[in-house]
């Protein structure tokens, strides 16, 4: 496997990010599902597949849906272990170059908005991502955390990540600031365990909303509730006293689509 296409796939486990020699940074999907959608996208133009990787009984049944441009690889499922350092059974992967980031345009006219200032997990980022997707949210702004690009972010979302505008940045706040410039109609809220919250239940979303989830451990810090217009809380049962965040991000943006 001396081909250089061979080398973003190299030693997978563990790993966070990809990088082709020629492409620049990229992503592996791994597993049918993830792969099929982003070879979907790669024919639609959205995304730019650069290598399919499987074992070789699949090749007849890949060749023909690869995009243009798009290199076939193939090899043994041994050789695929080795190469990607562990034992792989899902027979199929493909590399992706890193989309362009979506336009802030998108942010600022999205009337459902999710903003994560803080995710420390990248599972729950990719959960959270999934459930803006299927819950018809517009767009995701994710502050500091893994990236929606890495390989456990991407497996978790089910490619949510290119299949909705997601932009990151070290601070969202600014951002969120001009999507509540935009429209005088627009209302962030927060979600926050606190006496003063408003029984989620209660919560009738505005035209324009953001809703905003902090981090997994201590939630979202002063000056983030700052920034809300009003916080939320789902009120807990059995002596719970709290959700995971994709968890209770999921149950607020069902809340949303109405």
């Amino acid at each position: 496997m001396s081909d250089p296409e061979f080398l973003p796939y190299h030693q997978l486990h563990g790993a966070k990010t990809a990088l082709h020699p020629e492409v620049g940074p990229c992503f592996i999907c791994e597993g049918r599902f993830l792969v099929e959608s982003a070879l979907e996208a790669g024919r639609e133009g959205r995304l730019r597949v650069i290598s399919l990787l499987c074992q070789e009984s699949l090749e007849p049944e890949f060749a023909p849906r690869l995009p243009e441009g798009t290199r076939l690889l193939t090899a043994t499922k041994a050789e695929l272990s080795e190469l990607l350092g562990f034992t792989f059974h899902r027979g199929v992967l493909c590399c992706v170059a890193v989309p362009p980031e979506p336009c802030e345009n998108a942010i600022l006219e999205a009337s459902r908005l999710v903003v994560l200032p803080h995710v420390d997990n990248v599972e729950n980022l990719g959960l959270i991502l999934r459930s803006a997707a299927a819950l018809g949210m517009d767009a995701v702004v994710a502050g500091r955390g893994p990236s929606p690009f890495e390989r456990r972010s991407l497996r978790v979302s089910m490619g949510a990540a290119w299949k909705l505008p997601v932009i990151q940045r070290e601070d969202p706040g600014p951002l969120l600031e001009a999507w509540r410039a935009a429209a005088p109609d627009s209302e962030i809220v927060g979600a926050a365990l606190s006496p003063t919250a408003l029984d989620a239940r209660l919560w009738q979303p505005a035209r324009r909303s953001a809703l905003v989830l902090g981090p997994e451990a201590y939630g979202l810090d002063e000056d983030w509730l700052q920034r809300c217009d009003q916080t939320i809380a789902i009120p807990m049962a059995k002596g719970m006293d709290s959700l995971n965040v994709a968890a209770a991000g999921a149950i607020l943006m069902f809340k949303m689509m109405g």
